[in-house]
């Protein structure tokens, strides 16, 4: 992590990112049956959805410690791409909590989702 992840209270996935745990997640499954495991995660995640939107595929929620946006898309049948942007509630992000944020809502769709890689399309 660079210097200041460790003080930013915003953190986001992308297809290149430089921190391998921030790296979009592609999982075996149909834009419908993701969105639902969506859903179950962001409940366990004591979560409250305040918009989605069919259109661009995106979920946003808060909860009392965040607030994220989830973004899925389809790049082939039986594939989805799941990126995710989180911007936490505190006056300064010591330790980069958004990051650890991201990697537990990761690992809960690990459980839910079959798993097929990071970063498969640069």
């Amino acid at each position: 992590m660079k210097i200041l992840d460790y003080f930013s209270n915003d953190f986001e996935t992308t297809e290149d990112h430089y921190i391998p745990s921030l790296k979009t997640r592609y999982y075996r499954a149909r834009n419908e049956e993701a969105y639902e495991k969506i859903k179950q995660v962001i409940a366990l995640e004591k979560g409250r959805i305040k918009s989605e939107s069919a259109n661009y595929h995106e979920i946003f929620f808060e909860t009392p410690k965040y607030s994220a946006v989830i973004i899925y898309i389809s790049p082939r049948i039986n594939e989805t791409a799941i990126d995710i942007k989180v911007t936490t509630f505190r006056m300064f992000g010591l330790m980069g909590p958004g990051k650890k944020i991201i990697e537990k809502i990761y690992q809960e769709l690990d459980k839910v989702l079959p798993y097929k890689g990071t970063s498969l399309y640069k």
